[in-house]
């Protein structure tokens, strides 16, 4: 049985980074980590979640969460690999719109693989930082509650109708992203997500939208948390920029 929230302690040694939603495309991580000479000896990879799906390289995906610096929570396209059954017709043929035909085409083994690998992502992640308590999770946080969502997941595994209803939110959720007004969300200093595709990194109340379209061949985008910094280089013309975090 996975955790579902998990704490961490701070970096003494080294730089922390959250990217966005990857989508398998695992060769721009590569390059953008290279271009702020990412150091696996001290520093640390979070991932917002959405590392499958849609993009070319999502069997590399197992390879990345091997890695001892790298940190992932469970996004929606995780959750439709752990759901997903043969049997279902019309689940079968959504998932394949939603880019899971990697995942459809793998023999029964090697799925089970790549479940037990998502069954053990956690749905929420927080670490310190200079700046204060920084939050991971990939849709929006319910209630806007840092400390209640915490509480919530802590408790054994909270599934069930009520359950259902937190997992949807934390990995679907779009109102904020897509203007229904909301609260900052207490206890954190900074929310870090995805999901959402934004033309580039969005700050909505302490929300951070960090999903800027790299699989759609705009860029993949990474923010350092020590000194807010937004890295990103584009999938197509593979350009890369990097500027202060706005908001």
């Amino acid at each position: 049985m996975s955790e579902l929230f998990v704490s961490l302690p701070a970096n003494q040694q080294g730089r922390d980074f959250v990217v966005g939603d990857v989508h398998g495309c695992f060769t721009e991580l590569r390059a953008l980590l290279e271009q702020v000479v990412f150091d696996g000896s001290r520093d640390r990879l979070f991932s917002v979640g959405d590392l499958v799906d849609r993009g070319p390289e999502s069997r590399q995906v197992l390879e990345w969460l091997a890695k001892p610096w790298f940190y992932a929570v469970r996004g929606n396209h995780e959750q439709m690999a752990l759901d997903f059954d043969l049997a279902d017709t019309d689940g079968c043929e959504r998932y394949l719109h939603n880019g899971g035909g990697w995942f459809i085409c793998l023999d029964e083994l090697d799925k089970q693989a790549y479940r037990t690998a998502f069954s053990r992502l956690p749905l929420a992640i927080e670490l310190p930082s200079p700046h204060g308590l920084i939050g991971l999770l990939h849709a929006d946080c319910p209630q806007d509650d840092w400390n209640a969502l915490r509480e919530q997941l802590s408790l054994p595994q909270p599934w069930g109708e009520e359950g259902g209803r937190l997992l949807r939110q934390i990995i679907w959720c779009r109102l904020r992203a897509r203007g229904t007004p909301r609260q900052p969300v207490r206890g954190v200093f900074m929310l870090c997500v995805g999901h959402t595709p934004q033309r580039e990194v969005r700050s909505i109340d302490n929300v951070r939208y960090l999903d800027t379209g790299g699989v759609y061949g705009r860029s993949l985008s990474m923010l350092q948390l020590d000194i807010l910094q937004i890295h990103s280089i584009g999938v197509a013309d593979k350009g890369y920029s990097s500027a202060e975090l706005d908001g």
